[in-house]
C-alpha cells in the first residue's frame, strides 16, 4: 500500500479523510503498527484497482481477474480439454477474426 501511495503521489491525509480514519490510524496501518481493518482494505482496493488477494499476499497478480460470463467460463473450460494443436488453431482463427473486425 505504501508503495502504491508513493508511486501515485497521494497524500496520506487525503486517503485518511477518504477512508474515514485518522491520519495516525492510516499511518499505523501502513507501517504495520496496527492491523488494517477490512473496511479500509476494501476501500483501498477499490481506490487503487488492486486485488484484495494481492493486498493480503495471496497473489502476485496486482490486477483483479476479469469477470467472465457463464458462456465465457464454459468456453474456457472446453478450450482446456482440447489437444494443443486444436488450441493453436483456435487462437489463429481468433486472430484472423480480430483482423477482419479491425478492417470493418
Amino acid at each position: 500500500m505504501k508503495e502504491w501511495i508513493t508511486d501515485h503521489d497521494i497524500r496520506q491525509k487525503v486517503l485518511a479523510k477518504e477512508f474515514h480514519v485518522t491520519e495516525a490510524a492510516l499511518s499505523n496501518y501502513l507501517t504495520g503498527r496496527s492491523t488494517i481493518t477490512l473496511d479500509v482494505l476494501v476501500k483501498f482496493a477499490k481506490r487503487s484497482g488492486l486485488s484484495m488477494d494481492y493486498l493480503v499476499g495471496l497473489s502476485d497478480e496486482p490486477i483483479p481477474p476479469m469477470p467472465l460470463t457463464e458462456s465465457e467460463r464454459q468456453l474456457i473450460e472446453h478450450f482446456r480439454t482440447l489437444h494443443p494443436t486444436q488450441k493453436e488453431l483456435i487462437v489463429k482463427n481468433i486472430a484472423i477474426m480480430q483482423e477482419q473486425n479491425q478492417r470493418a
